[in-house]
């Protein structure tokens, strides 16, 4: 009796530790990503089944009140335990707020393979030598051309295969004016206005040129290839073949108002959807005299938050997050590409639709020669005033090419050095 007695006292505490370990936790998960929503909530469904004693919360922001809405949640002590990272733009301002987990550990401990995920859009995902995401998706850049306007200027389209310097030349002979020389047709646009935009413009110039953007931690905007960059948006500009910086709005490309567009791939639906009066195409960015080709990508992640309660259901999440099985459903969706290696081609495939696959290609074909945004301590801050200030004065002509790069050299390099401290 005894005996039974404390075997059945054994059973009942096994029963009361597995019922211990199968305790549901809940997460909460912050994105800002509106028009992905339905993916994502497809992924957690689908997370919820595979880990069914971990429940996520999905919590939606958008893109201009969530990073207020972000510190505001740190600063109070309540926050998401999980949330979506723009990895080239704020990794590092986060980083340094000792606001982020380092997975580098986990990542070690359960053996990820990482070379799943393309090498320039990994990158992104460590700072200064430690990992605080896994890559999710990536974007590149490429050329939409208006098939229309080529076929008026009776030029032959792009191939590929064009150098700056074939750029210019066609710029200039697509570029149309009405009777009193008013401008109906710019020759080229960036995402649609000026040529003020670095990540699709001016950045993949500068790598493909041979030039670099950060070295040793420390801007090198003053270097011969950015010049050579800032001038050639510059002439382009003066020449009337672009809009000058400040003077125009709206998407001028999706309203037939200039030939040539340089954009990101998180841009092809929107115009395969919305642009009914002309016929377009996509091709690779020019490459420089020598055949260089360069593109730039940014890669969200999902971080952790450093003081989250849930450290081992959070990371369970995010590597689910970063797997084969959620880049999938993420493909399918149609709204970014997939980093988890093979994955890209559901992205592409969902373009069947609009007879857009061939263009999609482009982008995922543009990921070998890609290079990851430049990241710095202070970088969110220094990139506004790049974006913002220097160029747009460069490029208007209200700023010297050479000594507008000089005073961005030395002011951005001061932000770095006093966010550094």
């Amino acid at each position: 009796m005894k005996k039974l007695l404390s075997l059945l006292v054994v059973s009942l505490l096994v029963l009361l530790m597995m019922a211990s370990g199968q305790k549901t936790v809940t997460i909460r998960y912050g994105v800002w990503m509106s028009e992905q929503l339905d993916g994502i909530k497809a992924q957690i469904s689908t997370f919820e089944k595979r880990y069914p004693n971990i429940k996520v919360k999905l919590e939606h922001v958008p893109w201009e009140d969530y990073w207020t809405k972000l510190q505001t949640m740190m600063a109070g002590g309540d926050c998401w335990d999980v949330f979506t990272m723009d990895t080239g733009f704020y990794l590092p301002d986060y980083v340094a707020r000792n606001a982020l987990v380092d997975i580098t550990p986990f990542i070690k401990k359960d053996n990820l393979d990482l070379s799943v995920y393309p090498s320039g859009v990994l990158k992104l995902h460590n700072f200064e030598g430690k990992y605080y995401s896994l890559p999710r998706d990536y974007d590149t850049i490429g050329m939409f051309y208006n098939k229309k306007a080529f076929d008026e200027a009776k030029l032959k389209y792009p191939d590929g295969n064009w150098t700056w310097e074939d750029l210019k030349k066609a710029v200039e002979k697509l570029t149309k004016k009405d009777a009193k020389g008013n401008i109906v047709r710019y020759g080229i646009t960036v995402d649609g206005g000026p040529l003020s935009v670095s990540q699709a413009f001016l950045f993949p110039m500068i790598l493909s040129l041979g030039g670099d953007l950060v070295k040793d931690g420390k801007v090198v905007f003053d270097s011969p290839q950015v010049k050579e960059a800032l001038s050639f948006a510059r002439e382009l500009t003066e020449k009337g073949y672009a809009p000058k910086p400040g003077v125009t709005s709206g998407d001028l490309f999706i309203a037939g108002k200039s030939a040539i567009n340089f954009s990101g791939s998180w841009m092809l639906g929107y115009y395969a959807e919305n642009i009914k009066s002309f016929n377009f195409g996509v091709v690779m960015i020019p490459k420089s005299r020598t055949g260089k080709r360069a593109n730039i990508s940014d890669s969200l992640g999902n971080v952790i938050w450093s003081k989250t309660k849930n450290l081992d259901a959070a990371w369970t999440f995010v590597k689910w997050m970063a797997s084969k099985e959620a880049a999938e459903i993420l493909g399918k969706s149609g709204t970014v590409i997939p980093a988890y290696r093979g994955t890209d081609t559901l992205w592409m495939q969902s373009f069947k639709r609009f007879g857009k696959e061939k263009d999609a290609k482009v982008f995922i074909d543009s990921v070998k020669y890609t290079n990851p945004w430049p990241q710095t301590r202070g970088s969110s801050e220094w990139f506004d005033r790049w974006e913002t200030y220097y160029i747009v004065e460069i490029i208007a002509g209200r700023l010297g090419v050479e000594e507008g790069l000089k005073q961005a050299t030395e002011e951005i390099n001061g932000i770095i050095e006093k966010a550094s401290q």
